[in-house]
């Protein structure tokens, strides 16, 4: 599970959450392993980020590939279109 949140201020009592990704290991954690998804998003009006959900398959992910890869394979396949050709703008930069 990997919930995202908004604390406003960096309050932690007025926190609210805006995503959340449920994945659960299909293959009995087998070193190739297959994995159901279910990603949402709350609708914020304040950034104009509109609400989704998606279900979706991620087969064949190498558990020695580590959990971000599998985190970006589910967001490849999860992001509606316009968030995904959005997000390619920006890919392979970093601000570290």
């Amino acid at each position: 599970m990997i919930t995202a949140e908004i604390w406003p201020g960096g309050d932690k009592s007025r926190k609210h959450v805006i995503g959340e990704m449920r994945i659960a290991n299909e293959s009995d954690l087998a070193n190739v392993s297959s994995y159901s998804v279910t990603t949402s998003q709350a609708a914020d009006p304040g950034s104009g980020a509109g609400g989704w959900q998606s279900s979706l398959v991620i087969h064949g992910h190498r558990r020695s590939d580590g959990v971000w890869a599998l985190v970006r394979a589910i967001l490849d396949g999860a992001l509606p279109n316009a968030a995904r050709d959005e997000r390619s703008i920006g890919e392979g930069k970093s601000d570290v």
